[in-house]
């Protein structure tokens, strides 16, 4: 009796294929739509699968999901996702200094590349105590949520969301008005823990595939990179 599944290298051929085809359709599903990630993933993997969406092993990685975001975003809005992603990063080195002292770093889909009109902005923020950072936001005068750490380790003490009006001379669409941050505050000892890293593939800024990067590290990345 042949095997019940195939385990030669056209089955694995056909496995990579299909991933590709979802995180492709995925990836239309994040730009154009704004969908989130895991729900752009779910949707993708339904409409290529049909009942066997939730087979095991069908569906992309994180990896495989971001390189297929930055392919969709070379092929239909080069120009306008380098100065979209230029002016994203200049609104994080703007709030980055005046957070300086809690030692901020950018992660997210603003440093790795795949960031669109829809994405927030996301740093890490290392320091003795979360307190200080949310008497910071008050006294700058935001309306900010404190939300529970993320799933992921090392896990933040705290995440602290608020929208932030965008400032205007950096070359944002005019209709983005404001930007959504998320700083996840963490210990100042998890500033030694690595975070994750992104694959750094053809057409990437090294600095890209850090997983963080601080001030200094964001200035070098937009001297470099910036239209």
């Amino acid at each position: 009796m042949p095997p019940v599944f195939e385990s030669g290298p056209e089955s694995g051929a056909h496995a990579h294929d299909v991933r590709a085809e979802i995180a492709a359709a995925a990836a239309r599903l994040i730009v154009e739509d704004g969908a989130d990630w895991a729900s752009a993933k779910r949707k993708a993997a339904q409409a290529v699968l049909g009942e066997r969406a939730s087979q095991r092993g069908a569906l992309p990685d994180r990896a495989e999901m971001e390189s297929a975001v930055r392919a969709y975003l070379r092929s239909f809005q080069p120009d306008e996702h380098r100065a979209l992603l230029a002016g994203l990063r200049r609104a994080a080195l703007s709030l980055m200094r005046r957070l300086e002292t809690f030692d901020p770093h950018l992660t997210g889909a603003v440093l790795n590349g795949t960031a669109t009109e829809h994405s927030d902005l996301r740093l890490a923020l290392f320091c003795d105590s979360a307190k200080d950072v949310e008497l910071a936001l008050m006294e700058a005068g935001l309306d900010f949520e404190a939300l529970e750490g993320g799933s992921h380790e090392p896990r933040p003490e705290e995440v602290l969301a608020f929208l932030w009006p965008t400032p205007r001379a950096l070359g944002l669409p005019p209709a983005l008005r404001q930007l959504g941050v998320h700083l996840e505050v963490y210990g100042a000892r998890a500033r030694r823990l690595a975070p994750r890293a992104s694959a750094v593939e053809d057409g990437m800024h090294p600095l890209e595939g850090l997983g963080r990067a601080g001030i200094a590290q964001l200035e070098t990345l937009l001297n470099e990179t910036a239209p």
